[in-house]
């Protein structure tokens, strides 16, 4: 009899029985359930999630690109109204402008009031084409640079205006930090030939400075059916 009791004894306390319960204990600790957030933890975490996708977006558009609407005809039959663009702000920050380069910018004294009413910059897409040390004028209502008509069609009759155009301006040598700009369609945009004083900017456009230049125009990604690259 005891060594029948010796032996059940042996079997309950057996080292591999131990471990198996040992292990069972964990799991069964491991299926515990977690402990439910709070309503207010919750939130605070979905605000600084927000807070990071915001600051990481206004990173990329401040140091890298941003995608554009074009809104118009002014830069016909280069880029066709709705389309939309690919602008490298990265290229303006690191190399400039050239002249022939498509950018957006923006232009003095136009705003438009925004989400919240937060005034806003309007951009406008335009192709450079003056850069510091050019000279620009405008003689019967003909647009020159460097001595090369731009406009030329506009030309007003010397015989009507002797004494010139009410627009006529210049010469004016762009300063170290001045851009002139103007859309392809060139007899249906406003831009920085709308200038009417010839040494002090005025409210029109006239000249821009390199911090109204957002980026270069590099490509149309929509509609899919016109992908191209932007020269």
């Amino acid at each position: 009899m005891n060594d029948e009791i010796r032996r059940e004894d042996e079997t309950e306390t057996r080292p591999e029985d131990a471990s198996q319960a040992r292990r069972a204990a964990r799991r069964g600790a491991g299926r515990q359930e977690k402990p439910k957030k709070s309503v207010g933890r919750e939130i605070r975490e979905w605000v600084i999630a927000l807070a990071a996708a915001v600051l990481i977006a206004l990173l990329v558009r401040t140091f890298l690109f941003t995608l554009i609407r074009v809104d118009g005809n002014s830069m016909y039959d280069t880029l066709l109204d709705g389309e939309r663009l690919f602008v490298s702000v990265l290229d303006v920050r690191l190399g400039g402008v050239e002249r022939g380069d498509v950018v957006i910018c923006h232009y003095p004294n136009r705003t438009t009031t925004g989400l919240f009413g937060i005034e806003t910059q309007l951009n406008f897409v335009k192709r450079v084409r003056g850069v510091p040390g050019d000279v620009v004028e405008r003689k019967y209502n003909v647009t020159y640079i460097n001595g090369e008509a731009i406009d030329p069609e506009s030309a007003a009759n010397p015989a009507y205006y002797p004494n010139g155009h009410p627009d006529d301006y210049g010469p004016y040598t762009l300063g170290e930090d001045e851009y002139f700009v103007v859309g392809d369609n060139i007899y249906d945009s406003h831009d920085s030939r709308d200038w009417h004083d010839s040494r002090m900017p005025s409210d029109d456009v006239g000249p821009i400075t390199s911090d109204m230049i957002v980026g270069k125009v590099r490509f149309v990604f929509w509609p899919l059916s016109d992908i191209r690259t932007v020269e």
